[in-house]
């Protein structure tokens, strides 16, 4: 089951990626969350929200030239910051402890 759409994705993060590839990198998103969080006692929107926000960071790391709409910096960094920052939060505030461990594994899926 795949929580958010490429559309989705795409109306957070300006991209040259195609939609089927942002697909493939939800559909891996997804298969850790449901691995890894406890998914079945989450609000599906609040995993629509994570799935989304974890795969514009995942585009933001693969396509150098993507930058997150609605923000007004040029700094592809502080962009990424503010993800990454918004992630964490939904993470710890929706899954009751599991964001330090998040935090760390997170790296993996690059």
């Amino acid at each position: 089951m795949v929580y958010c759409t490429a559309t989705q994705v795409m109306a957070i993060v300006d991209t040259d990626m195609t939609a089927p590839e942002i697909t493939e990198l939800i559909e891996e998103t997804d298969a850790w969350m449901n691995l890894k969080l406890p998914t079945g006692t989450m609000n599906v929107f609040i995993l629509r929200m994570i799935s989304r926000t974890w795969t514009a960071v995942r585009v933001m790391t693969k396509d150098p030239n993507a930058r997150s709409l609605g923000d007004y910096s040029e700094d592809r960094g502080a962009a990424l910051l503010k993800l990454n920052a918004m992630l964490d939060e939904m993470i710890k505030d929706s899954s009751g402890g599991v964001g330090m461990r998040y935090s760390y594994e997170r790296l993996s899926l690059g």
